[in-house]
């Protein structure tokens, strides 16, 4: 399966995985968090709630997916919940902009 190759590249080359995790993959899912977050977070009595928050919890976000990306001992796992969030917010982000 793709997935015991998946398993077997991240065992041969935990480094890189790590680096990939922390420096880009933390960069993509943060940036991504930060597009998403005006379609899923209401817009407030001023309006301009959902264009403030994402900036400001952007980097918080990018704080916590690097700083979980360099202490998760199970690479494999680290790379699977980084997957699945960048893939999460992508695909929040192509709905608003494909249907909304």
């Amino acid at each position: 399966m793709w997935t015991d190759s998946m398993r077997l590249a991240v065992a041969e080359h935990p480094l890189a995985t790590r680096w990939i995790l922390a420096g880009p993959g933390a960069l993509i899912a943060a940036l991504l968090f930060m597009a998403a977050m005006p379609v899923w977070l209401p817009a407030g009595e001023a309006g301009i709630n959902n264009i403030v928050y994402p900036v400001v919890l952007a980097p918080l976000f990018w704080a916590v997916a690097f700083i979980y990306a360099c202490l998760e001992e199970n690479l494999f796992r680290g790379a699977a919940v980084g997957g699945l969030a960048i893939a999460a917010q992508g695909a929040i982000v192509t709905f608003a902009l494909v249907i909304g």
